[in-house]
């Protein structure tokens, strides 16, 4: 390869190299001394590997010429060391909303705004102006059908880069007298965030979701929270007997195009029982059923009307009897929360929201809170395991623990006081500990009137490579931690877990007096805490270190 290219001048080595994907561009410098220097002399190509390496996508593609390239490149560089071992913050915003105290759902927070689902409104606050008042919307304006149809007001999800809202709502008991009757079981609303008016983009205002069954009277039970994805919504759901206990064999989803106006109901292989479930779209065609029983299902949905086919079901290690049996040894199952990256597909109908760079699917991570009666667990899962190429079986394959575990996931001993947070590859997690735990230490819980600390831990492998790869004394300290082993745990099986993950920890404290929840995004972290009649909110944000455009002095097969 070296004698043809030897004949070609660097700048059209350089065009051909940017045809390659990044791993590619790494292999070939590995093997051929003419395109490593082509690559170190090109600030086109480095800032493509530079992407690679933090697992990002770009999202404004503009200022494509060596000025522009160079200047991106100085800010991606700023960005990597944001999150550097003992960071300092900035409060770059604060604001106190009133609450309502009778009821509130936990807060969301996506591209800096924050949303909250409350008694009687919902509350819609922009987190980057001070200037702009919150929004509170009454319950009456979201719920277009409820009075018409005598509907129960369900869920409310936000999607701020789509500028919409979708309300959902249902008949309290629905009585078939036909199996073949098809009777409505619940009603979406699309609405435009920053107006309160009908979505525009939506061929309907309003959509009816139904659903046949055999003749009997039934509950709805819309198991999760609704999942957004670009124009997809999917909603989990099962019917229940309204006398007795008894569930459908079957699960159901309907799959809602809400620019188009369709909907299409389907049936899942998970059966209907009363479970802890979860609902995640890793993207338009692939969706994660995760439940309390142990398992997590993978599904693919597939073609326009999004039917889906069950590709494999991922077995976690088995609960320790003791660990799931009340005193009266009646069976109960733990509870399960998920925690991932927000979604950042769909038409931006705000563009000032969209951040400059979205994590790319294969470096993003999902977290499994695993909260049993005692000994809980937060189990890392490598987002890679659920791509495209990674289950191939036109049946449905059962996967144990022992084949996937310890390749794809990190695992932690656990408390349900310590928050979490997911954007991309990293987390934020809220602990008592102004230093990183010893692998397998068990941190005991954050007291109500102490402190805590903000750690970041981010779990990219190619960033983690590089840094043990790698000595360069102008970046920022990388502290390259294992999970290890711990014996005390709620699985029937000591685990033990040698995957390195960075980890950071904020230099300042912050005080736990009313403190809720803390949502990771790219640049800043969002603290609520909920005083009595408020909400307050504090968005704060690492202090920048400049880094100058310096040529990479790693070594590109670390990437």
């Amino acid at each position: 390869m070296a004698v043809g290219l030897s004949s070609l001048p660097t700048e059209l080595i350089c065009h051909i190299l940017l045809f390659l994907t990044p791993k590619d561009i790494c292999r070939c410098a590995i093997t051929c001394k003419i395109v490593w220097d082509a690559v170190q002399n090109s600030v086109h190509i480095q800032y493509k590997l530079e992407l690679y390496a933090q697992g990002l996508n770009e999202t404004d593609s503009t200022n494509a010429d060596s000025i522009g390239i160079a200047s991106k490149m100085c800010s991606l560089k700023n960005l990597a060391s944001l999150w550097r071992s003992g960071f300092h913050v900035n409060t770059v915003f604060q604001d106190a909303v009133t609450r309502d105290e009778q009821y509130m759902e936990p807060q969301f927070v996506k591209c800096g705004t924050l949303w909250v689902w409350r008694m009687n409104d919902l509350l819609i606050r922009d987190c980057k102006k001070k200037t702009k008042p919150p929004q509170m919307w009454p319950e009456d304006g979201l719920f277009q059908q409820s009075h018409t149809h005598n509907l129960t007001r369900h869920s409310v999800v936000v999607d701020p880069l789509q500028d919409l809202v979708v309300a959902i709502s249902s008949p309290p008991t629905l009585t078939w007298d036909d199996a073949r009757q098809d009777q409505l079981i619940f009603w979406v609303d699309f609405w435009l965030a920053s107006s309160q008016l009908p979505h525009p983009d939506s061929a309907c205002t309003s959509l009816e979701c139904r659903h046949t069954c055999e003749p009997d009277t039934y509950a709805v039970h819309i198991l999760s929270r609704p999942a957004i994805c670009g124009d997809r919504i999917v909603v989990l759901y099962h019917t229940k007997h309204t006398l007795g206990d008894m569930f459908t064999p079957n699960m159901f989803i309907q799959v809602i195009d809400w620019r188009k106006g369709h909907v299409k109901r389907h049936a899942l292989w998970e059966l209907g029982e009363r479970l802890y479930t979860n609902l995640h779209l890793v993207d338009k065609h692939t969706m994660l059923i995760i439940n309390s029983k142990g398992y997590i299902l993978s599904y693919t949905l597939q073609g326009l009307d999004g039917s889906p086919r069950c590709r494999a079901t991922y077995l976690l290690p088995i609960l320790r009897l003791g660990h799931y049996l009340s005193a009266d040894s009646t069976s109960i199952l733990p509870y399960c929360v998920v925690y991932a990256s927000p979604s950042f597909h769909g038409t931006v109908a705000h563009p000032g929201l969209m951040p400059s760079y979205v994590p790319s699917p294969e470096s993003q991570i999902m977290i499994l809170e695993i909260l049993p009666i005692s000994w809980p667990v937060m189990i890392v899962i490598d987002m890679a395991m659920f791509s495209e190429k990674a289950i191939r079986s036109e049946t449905p394959v059962e996967i144990p623990w022992s084949d996937w575990g310890p390749k794809y996931t990190w695992c932690f001993p656990h408390h349900p006081s310590h928050r979490i947070s997911v954007f991309g590859s990293k987390m934020a997690y809220a602990l008592p500990l102004d230093h990183t735990p010893e692998p397998g230490q068990r941190v005991e819980a954050l007291s109500p009137e102490g402190n805590f600390y903000i750690h970041i831990w981010d779990f990219n492998k190619r960033l983690i490579a590089r840094s043990e790869n790698t000595h360069d004394p102008d970046s920022p300290e990388v502290v390259i931690r294992k999970p290890g082993r711990f014996a005390q745990s709620c699985f029937d099986e000591d685990l033990a877990f040698n995957r390195p993950y960075i980890a950071s920890v904020c230099a300042e404290p912050f005080s736990m007096r009313h403190f809720d929840r803390v949502f990771l995004e790219q640049d800043r972290l969002t603290l609520t805490r909920l005083p009595v009649g408020f909400v307050d909110i504090q968005v704060v944000s690492p202090i920048s270190m400049e880094v100058g455009l310096e040529h990479e002095r790693h070594r590109e097969e670390s990437l």
